[in-house]
């Protein structure tokens, strides 16, 4: 047995305080405070990435419409012709409005004409989300 524990007296390091634990509370709140700016610049990202992502996928839908348009400069162009309504809202309350330009016909056939599809985030800064590709077209 340990002499330092007889009686009603006891060491003074057996055990933690009232005074330790608010310091160590303290210390715990400034880590949390010092990474609550991480952790609201990640959230930011995340908003970000899902909105380009959700524009680049729309973009490749656009593109498949584009290619399934026909094979010919007339269906390509007419393809061209059609506006594009905004993509409702998504689970976030965001619309997208996708665009396309065709280019001009080929002077030569078989030949390619060049297609644009953007997609833009409707009231946001983010720059539009372009792809740009040509299509082969066998006749006028």
């Amino acid at each position: 047995m340990n002499p330092e524990t007889k009686g009603p007296f006891r060491s003074a390091d057996s055990g933690f305080g009232l005074i330790e634990i608010v310091i160590s509370m303290f210390l715990l709140g400034l880590l949390a405070v010092a990474f609550l700016p991480l952790l609201v610049n990640s959230v930011r990202t995340t908003v970000t990435n899902s909105s380009i992502a959700t524009a680049t996928q729309l973009v490749n839908q656009e593109m498949k419409k584009a290619q399934l348009a026909g094979d010919t400069c007339a269906l390509i162009t007419a393809y061209g012709s059609t506006s594009v309504p905004v993509v409702s809202p998504d689970s976030r309350g965001v619309s997208y409005q996708p665009a396309h330009v065709v280019g001009p016909c080929p002077l030569a056939y078989p030949g390619t004409v060049p297609v644009t599809v953007s997609v833009t985030v409707v009231g946001s800064t983010l720059a539009p989300v372009t792809a740009t590709t040509r299509i082969f077209v066998k006749a006028a």
